[in-house]
């Protein structure tokens, strides 16, 4: 419940173990609220959260999600440089035409023309000041809903240039594309940071950067101390004003980064599991006043055994279960493809810890 989130966001005993989660599998939503999904999007949602123990939420519908890819399939977007694949109730979104074709190019690129709401990122976050306040007041105090801004500053380039392109010109004349590309994007990503923050009543700011891969950085870390992390507190800064602390989600191993993150004035970090090892977020993220959303393994829910996932979620836990900011969260979240009974067995064992409700099959039936 929300009033759960704001005690564990103040530091004090909460009601329960917080967590977050984000649905996007049709069979467990209709499993706990006996609904179709398709016709009742929104309410189908709401109810799964709330039966699931989910507090903090992402994706609050406030319509009838569309009908989806069929499996195997792509869906063209006519005119759009997107293909839609099968991912859950809610399509992914595949980019495959960039706002310049080869390195070249991006430097006749306009790049002050670039808009946030143009891109399709993996999971809808719309961060407009209308959007925010409709959302939260939806969810109620059934939980915490949260905007996140997904292209804080390395991921402009990478949604709107493409890996290629953006690696090869910045790494080539890394102060030109500072000068073209990444500053016009500073001055973007503090403008949307500063709507979230005006109109989200979260004592919290999420902002999403995917600095690394599986195994580390994308660039020579000094490139990232050059051109990425001095400008996180300028990007902040309107957050700051309003008293929000700051979460980062990142996917891949992040562990050479987590001393500039909380150096940049980061709070807390939500991170994929065991890319970024748990010891090496509760060093840098498990004081007072910091803040851990994750620590559980897509990668076991998908593959694993149900034994498997409930060690996890006990070893996860144990570790963590002095950290007075650790929320109990999946990296991947629920998609499409994860086992039912992989699914049932992680929410038994959420279920053991005090994070869901003992009748979570049936609580959203109601």
């Amino acid at each position: 419940m929300k009033s759960d989130v704001l005690a564990w966001a103040a530091g004090q005993p909460g009601g329960k173990l917080v967590s977050k989660e984000t649905l996007n599998h049709q069979g467990l939503i209709e499993l706990v609220t006996g609904l179709d999904v398709y016709r009742h999007t929104a309410e189908g949602f709401m109810r799964a959260y709330q039966a699931l123990g989910i507090d903090i939420i992402n994706r609050v519908p406030l319509e009838n999600a569309p009908a989806p890819t069929p499996a195997g399939e792509t869906r063209f977007l006519l005119g759009a440089p997107y293909n839609l694949a099968h991912l859950g109730v809610y399509d992914t979104a595949m980019r495959h035409t960039y706002a310049a074709n080869c390195p070249d190019e991006i430097w006749d690129l306009d790049a002050e023309a670039l808009r946030y709401e143009d891109l399709v990122t993996p999971v809808p976050h719309p961060c407009k000041a209308a959007d925010i306040a409709a959302r939260e007041d939806f969810v109620g105090d059934a939980g915490m809903y949260y905007p996140m801004l997904y292209t804080t500053l390395f991921m402009w380039p990478v949604e709107t240039l493409g890996w290629e392109n953006f690696m090869v010109a910045a790494a080539l004349e890394p102060d030109r594309f500072h000068d073209h590309v990444l500053l016009p994007c500073v001055a973007k990503s503090m403008a949307i940071v500063a709507e979230m923050a005006m109109a989200s009543d979260s004592p919290f700011i999420f902002v999403h950067d995917d600095l690394a891969s599986a195994t580390g950085p994308m660039f020579n870390p000094a490139w990232y101390d050059d051109y990425i992390f001095p400008h996180y507190p300028t990007i902040f800064e309107p957050a700051r004003q309003r008293g929000k602390k700051i979460i980062f989600v990142a996917d891949g191993n992040m562990t050479t980064f987590l001393p500039q993150l909380v150096d940049a004035g980061v709070d807390g970090l939500m991170w994929e599991a065991p890319l970024t090892p748990v010891e090496a977020v509760i060093e840098h993220f498990g004081s007072p006043g910091q803040f851990m959303i994750g620590g559980i393994s897509t990668r076991t829910l998908a593959f694993g055994t149900p034994d498997d996932i409930k060690a996890e979620v006990n070893v996860v836990t144990s570790v963590a279960k002095d950290i007075p900011g650790f929320a109990l969260a999946t990296g991947g979240g629920f998609h499409s493809g994860l086992p039912m009974e992989n699914i049932a067995a992680y929410f038994d064992a959420r279920m053991a810890i005090g994070a869901t409700p003992a009748d979570w099959r049936t609580r959203g039936r109601a």
